[in-house]
C-alpha cells in the first residue's frame, strides 16, 4: 500500500496533534501518509490573524503535490476546516477518494461579516476550540481565535462550495463522518455537502458519541478503522480496473 499516498488536514486554530493518532493508524495500515502543520498555526493566534486564506488552501495542494509525486494514487483527509481542504484538493487535482469529519462549509449565519465589524474594535475573541464529548482529552489548539482569520475562513469555506460542483462532476467517492452533536458549525454545512454531491458518490457515518472534535472523542477508533477499509476499497476498485484496461 505505499503506492497510496494520504493527504492529512487539521482545523482551524488546531495542530497536527488532533490528526495524529488517525495518521499514525493510515501508516500502520500501509498508507504514505503527509501530515502538514498549516501555514498560520502552531505558532500564534497573531501569525494566524495575518494568514491568508490562499497561503492555506496552496499549502493543501502542496502536500498533496509531494505524494503524487511518489504515489500514484493519493487520497485527502480532512476535520473541520480541514475537510474543506480535502475537498478543495480533490477539485483542483487527480484524487483517488475524499474523506471528511464534521467538514467546514458554513459558519453560522452572518459570522464572517460580524467578524469583520467586531475586527475593527477587538482583534480575538475566546478559543473555539475543544468540542470534544470524551472527559480529560484537550485539543492542542490558539487560546484565542483571531477575528481577521475568522473572516479569511468564512471566504475559504465559500470558494470551497463553489468548487463542489466540480468534485460531484468527477464523482470522487467521499466518505463523510458526521457528528450527530457539534457545537462549532451549524447543521447546513454538513447539509451543503449532501446537497451538493451526488448521493451515489457520498457514503456518510454517524458518530453519535463525538462532537465535533471527532477525531479525539469516543468513536476516534471507529473512524480509523472504517476510513481504512474506505481506502482499501479504493485502492481494489483502481488496481481491478487498471487490470481491464485494453
Amino acid at each position: 500500500m505505499s503506492g497510496f499516498g494520504v493527504s492529512v488536514f487539521h482545523g482551524f486554530t488546531s495542530t497536527p496533534a488532533s490528526m495524529r493518532a488517525l495518521a499514525d493508524a493510515l501508516q500502520g495500515a500501509g498508507f504514505t501518509v503527509d501530515l502538514p502543520l498549516l501555514p498560520g498555526h502552531g505558532t500564534s493566534w497573531e501569525q494566524l490573524a495575518t494568514t491568508s486564506r490562499s497561503e492555506i488552501m496552496r499549502a493543501a495542494l502542496a502536500s498533496y503535490d509531494r505524494l503524487a509525486a511518489r504515489c500514484p494514487r493519493v487520497a485527502t483527509v480532512g476535520l473541520s476546516m480541514g475537510g474543506s481542504l480535502a475537498l478543495h484538493v480533490a477539485a483542483h487535482r487527480r484524487v483517488e477518494a475524499v474523506s471528511v469529519i464534521n467538514p467546514g462549509l458554513r459558519l453560522a449565519p452572518l459570522t464572517g461579516p460580524k467578524a469583520w465589524a467586531m475586527g475593527r474594535i477587538r482583534p480575538s475573541v475566546a478559543s473555539i476550540a475543544g468540542d470534544i464529548a470524551k472527559p480529560d482529552v484537550v485539543e492542542e489548539a490558539y487560546a484565542q481565535t483571531p477575528l481577521r482569520a475568522v473572516v479569511e475562513l468564512d471566504r475559504l469555506f465559500a470558494q470551497v462550495r463553489r468548487e463542489l460542483p466540480e468534485l460531484a462532476r468527477r464523482r470522487t467517492p467521499v466518505l463523510f463522518f458526521r457528528s450527530s452533536v457539534d457545537n462549532v458549525l451549524p447543521p447546513s454545512s454538513a447539509e451543503t455537502l449532501s446537497r451538493l454531491l451526488r448521493a451515489d458518490q457520498l457514503e456518510t457515518v454517524e458518530l453519535t458519541r463525538s462532537q465535533h472534535v471527532a477525531t479525539l472523542d469516543h468513536e476516534a477508533e471507529t473512524i480509523h478503522e472504517q476510513l481504512i477499509s474506505f481506502l482499501h476499497r479504493r485502492h481494489l476498485a483502481a488496481e481491478t480496473l487498471e487490470r481491464m484496461a485494453p
